[in-house]
């Protein structure tokens, strides 16, 4: 890490503070639920900085689509555990362990189990890609995919990036790191901001915060994100060159059309993208956020297509 700014030791402290002693409902390295001598098996893939323990957002909607009757086995690495640094989890190294370790998650799932459902989030779905060429067969003939939060495969840049740079950031591996805040009252900037969300189900409501899904620190009062576009799309585009598609087994998608990873590019761009990658596929479009598109209404509608 070199070329500090103006904030930046202070906003690695504070971040650094978050990762060890903040309560999280969800963003936690849980890897394993259910039954294991269930007949069906579930395998969630995160998307950049995501974790295993934010499967536990979807039982609901898992719960209402296949019961108990069922075991779910997240990816994991320690390499990029919820409690690792973001800028050192996205190494070329890293990427390959990555791909070996689900390789070999899906092909002993399918030597056990005579169903398997894969739920991929966001980006993660490039990381699936990279992988699928060495599953076997038999892996591929009994699966089906669920894409939850369709993710572009190229990040656009940041208009404010040199602005927050300048405030808190820092080079990393050739690559400049930002912290983004998040607040309700940029959503009109982005809607990948908020950090809160009102949902309403027959009469009852249900609010959700972001700092129980995702890792967000705090300074200055404000919530904080460290990102860098340089290096996802550094590491989108190398596992992207070794990627094998279309894919082909059943696939379901849940494409959010206010998503602020899109920044407004219309309902056609991100119908081409899912063509581009997928054969045999059921597309539900919803007008949310990236992450709020993921409420359990929209979750069980999608898995609705799964008979």
């Amino acid at each position: 890490m070199e070329n500090f700014q103006l904030f930046t030791k202070k906003f690695i402290e504070c971040y650094k503070t978050s990762l060890k002693q903040d309560y999280r409902y969800y963003y936690d390295d849980l890897a394993e639920y259910g039954d294991k001598d269930s007949d069906t098996a579930l395998y969630f893939i995160e998307g950049i900085n995501g974790v295993p323990g934010q499967i536990r957002f979807a039982l609901p909607s898992l719960v209402k689509k296949y019961g108990t009757d069922i075991y779910i086995k997240c990816l994991y690495l320690p390499e990029f555990s919820s409690q690792a640094l973001i800028w050192e989890k996205y190494t070329l190294e890293n990427l390959d362990k990555k791909r070996a370790q689900i390789i070999d998650d899906l092909n002993s799932l399918g030597e056990c189990y005579k169903k398997i459902k894969i739920l991929v989030s966001s980006n993660g779905l490039y990381d699936f890609m990279y992988a699928q060429e060495g599953l076997d067969q038999k892996v591929i003939d009994k699966s089906v995919l669920y894409w939850v939060s369709v993710a572009p495969d190229r990040f656009l840049p940041f208009r404010l990036e040199k602005f927050f740079f300048r405030l808190n950031g820092f080079m990393h591996m050739g690559h400049s790191w930002f912290a983004v805040p998040n607040s309700n009252l940029l959503k009109m900037i982005n809607p990948e901001t908020t950090v809160w969300h009102d949902w309403n189900q027959y009469g009852v409501p249900k609010k959700w915060t972001k700092t129980d899904l995702e890792l967000r620190f705090k300074y200055f009062g404000i919530l904080w994100d460290y990102v860098s576009i340089e290096r996802f799309n550094y590491v989108l585009e190398y596992v992207q060159t070794k990627a094998s598609f279309p894919i082909e087994m059943p696939s379901y998608i849940l494409a959010a059309t206010a998503d602020g990873y899109w920044q407004g590019r219309p309902i056609s761009e991100i119908k081409k993208l899912i063509d581009h990658y997928f054969v045999n596929k059921q597309v539900i479009y919803r007008e949310a956020s990236h992450l709020w598109v993921l409420s359990p209404d929209n979750l069980t509608e999608l898995m609705q297509f799964d008979k």
